[in-house]
């Protein structure tokens, strides 16, 4: 904005500077008088100025400009005030044509204060070299109106801008800080989430599992599992998933691949549970690798869930794909619930599935009925690929 500011300011003063010229060369030619040439010549002179400050607008040129206007202002003026049949004063037009070439300098300047500064100095100095000039020759002085109103115009431009782009700023600035809470604040629900998680996941699982264990000695498989989980929650990495390192391990079958799913597959391990798995498990590999440790996370509650409340032996783990989303749904027919009646406290639900899940950028349906067992379907959307489809996909 400054460098348009300085080009308009430039533009303006060859105009003023070029209309001076053809004055000169019209006298010079129709009144065959020599200080019309001489007009054109000085003319030529302070356009070239003018070319030199517009191709670079540093310091030194800008002094070079003013030095060099301020000399081409005295010259007319006396070339103008010396002839009295012209103008009675120094306020006439063809004075304010290079005094408004010399205060348009001021459209150089970077900032709003120094654009001021400059242009305030232009005019300062071309009504001093005037002024020297009318003592010189005998002519009346007085302050140029026409320069006067183009320097108080040029000054309110540039602060009227000024102020604008300080509004602007302090706008951007807001805009920025607010940016940075929103992200600050999205970080610490994400961490307060986790945390909420992996409490439940470790501490709270680890108490009920000791609770239905009865009296007498913790078996070694749980007292590894407790101090496996400690080691997460009291480390200064407690944030950071590192699900599977050195976990108790077991064996399913060969129906779940434990490197998709290691916290379902140790689940289904510790639960006791005869899992039944259909659909096409490789799909799962193509969901984003966090989004995918989070579905792992919340089929693991899954599985404890069931094996906690719905008071059964076996239970069918199912995962499907389809739209560019993939489906896994955690069944079992067990006692079942009341959806409406689940307690605000109680964060396994809440928590460890649903709002992982959606935090993945996923969705949680779930169906319970007394009596009859409960369903629970997350969905994840898959990785682009190509357009060959997958068994699963195949087979449907």
């Amino acid at each position: 904005m400054s460098r348009a500011f300085a080009r308009a300011g430039h533009a303006a003063a060859l105009v003023c500077v070029a209309v001076a010229g053809i004055v000169g060369l019209v006298v010079a030619i129709g009144a065959v008088e020599p200080r019309g040439l001489i007009a054109f010549g000085v003319a030529l002179a302070f356009a070239g100025l003018i070319g030199l400050i517009d191709l670079r607008p540093t310091i030194t040129n800008t002094l070079v400009y003013l030095a060099g206007g301020t000399a081409i202002v005295f010259a007319a003026a006396v070339l103008v005030m010396s002839r009295d049949d012209l103008f009675t004063d120094s306020n006439n037009v063809l004075l304010s044509l290079p005094r408004t070439a010399l205060i348009l300098v001021g459209g150089a300047g970077i900032g709003t204060g120094i654009a001021v500064v400059w242009a305030s100095l232009g005019w300062a100095l071309g009504e001093a070299v005037v002024f020297v000039a009318c003592t010189i020759v005998g002519g009346a002085w007085v302050i140029n109106v026409p320069s006067l109103l183009v320097l108080l115009m040029l000054v309110a431009i540039r602060s009227f801008d000024g102020l604008a782009r300080r509004s602007q700023r302090q706008r951007a600035i807001g805009l920025a800080r607010a940016g940075r809470q929103a992200r600050e604040l999205a970080l610490r629900h994400e961490y307060e989430l986790r945390a909420t998680a992996r409490l439940h996941d470790t501490v709270l699982g680890h108490l009920v599992a000791i609770s239905d264990a009865g009296s007498g000695p913790v078996s070694d498989r749980l007292r590894a599992g407790i101090r496996h989980d400690l080691g997460l929650v009291i480390g200064r990495d407690w944030a950071v998933d590192r699900r599977g390192e050195s976990a108790p391990t077991a064996t399913v079958g060969d129906a779940l691949p434990p490197e998709l799913l290691p916290l379902a597959f140790t689940a289904m391990a510790d639960a006791s549970l005869r899992v039944r798995v259909t659909g096409d498990l490789s799909v799962l590999s193509r969901v984003p690798p966090e989004q995918l440790a989070e579905l792992d996370a919340a089929v693991a509650q899954c599985i404890v869930n069931v094996a906690r409340h719905a008071q059964v032996d076996e239970m069918e783990l199912a995962v499907g794909v389809g739209g560019g989303e993939v489906t896994v749904a955690v069944m079992d027919s067990g006692v079942g619930f009341d959806t409406s009646h689940v307690p605000e406290d109680r964060i396994g639900l809440r928590t460890s599935i649903r709002a992982r899940v959606e935090q993945a950028g996923g969705t949680v349906r779930l169906w319970s009925t007394e009596g009859i067992g409960t369903t629970v379907v997350l969905t994840l959307p898959l990785e682009p690929h190509d357009d060959r489809p997958t068994a699963g996909e195949a087979n449907a």
